[in-house]
């Protein structure tokens, strides 16, 4: 007897998901699709988006569709997914294809209906992103280095504007910086050096303390656990140092009082390409690549940026931006906490070498004046009074002289008043 037929396999339903293809910078954009669409599972095996195109004008409504072969390094986190494909804009610009679900649960379904397909620099930066988790850092933000560093210069800014009078939105009173601790050649050279470190928490206004503190906080991070903190921290604050010494050796016997966190900023993203340079073999090319690419794209933007708009210190930034280069070469250590206890000792006998030929380089090569500043700026404090109300008293001066005319049967000539009162602008003008 013939054994009965088997039925026939019932096709695997198609399962469909609503996605969402825009996002913010944190968590991705598709580069080929745009606002909403649908995710597809089909019964055959492969893979179906459908969407708008992306296009300055009017994208139109398209389906892209995907085998299992061009799927891999599928991954999410929350309600977003991405995957790794060769196909559409996606492919050629070498970015994720991109998508975000209603919600985390959502993403996860739709994780266990992707291609589990990992490819070898998926892996390998798995296993690094591992191992740097495994280093030693800081248990809460607050505790780490890039967040005492955040917190100092807003408590600095906030004592600056709200108790001193310093500004908030723009610089309302230079009082204040030249005071407390702004870099310039004649206050600094002249026995204070602790400007280099307090000029370096010193903001003018609000917008250029949260492009500084963005730009830390983007790239600290990482660059605090891939470098330890002790390192980072050393390494920070001699790269602002190195910004606010070039600072003084660039302008000279101009009148430039510098501040800002900026110069050391730079010095984090010079640390950043200092480190991925020096142990690019041990760092896989899939993460080796964006942080290279992020720190060179980074110093020659804003150096740039300074070269075209006035009032920005680019001399500190390349000073910061080098220095943090040098550092982060002579310190960087491979991803493993034993072989980092080994090396940690000498890593820091070179950097802390380095650091003090920089300064007394700079510390020598700095301009010096033939006048005291603190002596300078005591007597422009003392008659900053009579300056502030010297409209007043010419003011005054005519009214009584007019007086005088209409009571005396003569007077002194017009040409005599004149000439007293540019001697009174003038003085005022040289002591500013």
């Amino acid at each position: 007897m013939d054994p009965a037929p088997l039925p026939a396999a019932t096709p695997s339903p198609e399962i469909s998901f609503a996605v969402e293809y825009q996002g913010d910078r944190h968590n991705g954009q598709n580069p080929d699709l745009y606002e909403r669409g649908v995710f597809t599972a089909k019964s055959d095996g492969t893979f179906r988006f459908s969407g708008r195109r992306r296009a300055l004008v009017g994208g139109e409504q398209i389906e892209l569709e995907y085998g299992a072969a061009d799927i891999t390094n599928v991954d999410a986190t929350g309600r977003t997914v991405w995957f790794s494909t060769t196909k559409g804009r996606a492919g050629a610009q070498k970015n994720p294809f991109v998508f975000h679900c209603r919600d985390a649960e959502g993403a996860r379904a739709v994780v266990q209906l992707l291609p589990k397909t990992v490819d070898a620099g998926h892996v390998s930066a798995a296993v690094f992103q591992e191992k740097l988790r495994q280093l030693p850092g800081a248990r809460a933000p607050f505790e780490s280095v890039t967040g005492v560093l955040l917190g100092l210069n807003v408590a600095v800014f906030v004592v600056m504007a709200g108790a001193y009078g310093a500004g908030w939105m723009s610089v309302a009173s230079m009082d204040p910086y030249i005071r407390f601790g702004a870099n310039h050649g004649a206050a600094t050279t002249d026995g204070e050096w602790w400007r280099l470190l307090t000029s370096m928490f010193m903001h003018y206004g609000a917008m250029h303390l949260l492009l500084n503190m963005w730009a830390l906080f983007q790239a600290g991070q990482l660059l605090e656990r891939l470098q330890g903190r002790a390192f980072y921290a050393f390494n920070y604050l001699a790269s602002g140092v190195a910004g606010g010494l070039l600072s003084l050796v660039w302008h000279g016997q101009k009148a430039v009082w510098s501040a800002g966190a900026s110069g050391a900023v730079f010095g984090v993203y010079g640390m950043m390409l200092g480190f991925v340079l020096k142990e690019k073999h041990a760092i896989p090319r899939i993460v080796f690549k964006p942080l290279q690419n992020s720190a060179v794209s980074f110093g020659a933007y804003n150096l740039l940026f300074g070269l075209v708009y006035p009032g920005i210190d680019n001399a500190a930034h390349v000073g910061g931006f080098v220095a943090g280069i040098g550092l982060g070469w002579l310190t960087a250590m491979p991803i493993d906490r034993e072989k980092r206890r080994q090396l940690w000792r000498g890593k820091f006998g070179a950097a802390a070498a380095a650091v003090a030929m920089l300064v007394a380089v700079g510390v020598t090569a700095a301009p010096r004046f033939d006048f005291s500043f603190r002596e300078e700026f005591g007597w422009s404090t003392a008659i900053k009074g009579f300056r502030e109300n010297e409209a007043k008293l010419l003011e005054k001066q005519d009214a009584a002289v007019g007086q005088w005319r209409q009571s005396a049967a003569g007077g002194p000539s017009s040409s005599s008043r004149t000439s007293c009162r540019s001697t009174a602008r003038s003085d005022a003008a040289s002591t500013r």
